[in-house]
């Protein structure tokens, strides 16, 4: 699949679902909402970088979560950026 190509990104939360992340705006102008639990940020993963979290998970979303515009960011996805923060760089 292509690189999408996001052109903006709005901080957003859901405090219902306890979410927090990123309404994207992709080219075409479709929107995704990536979203992050709140409890895991604030336990597991406090400080990490959500943009680049929340841009990651967009840009490897599937067609299914693209066309629903929503992305919930899983587990993994937060150990590797974390993982990529510690080691110094992307």
């Amino acid at each position: 699949m292509a690189r999408l190509k996001i052109l903006d990104m709005e901080k957003r939360k859901d405090r219902p679902r306890r979410y927090t992340g990123y309404l994207c705006t992709l080219g075409g102008g479709k929107q995704v909402h990536a979203w992050v639990s709140t409890d895991e940020l604030d336990l597991e993963f406090h400080g990490i970088d959500l943009k680049a979290v929340c841009k990651l998970a967009v840009e490897r979303a599937s067609e299914a979560d693209l066309a629903k515009g929503e992305v919930l960011v899983p587990r993994a996805l937060l150990i590797e950026v974390e993982k990529q923060e510690h080691a110094g760089g992307r």
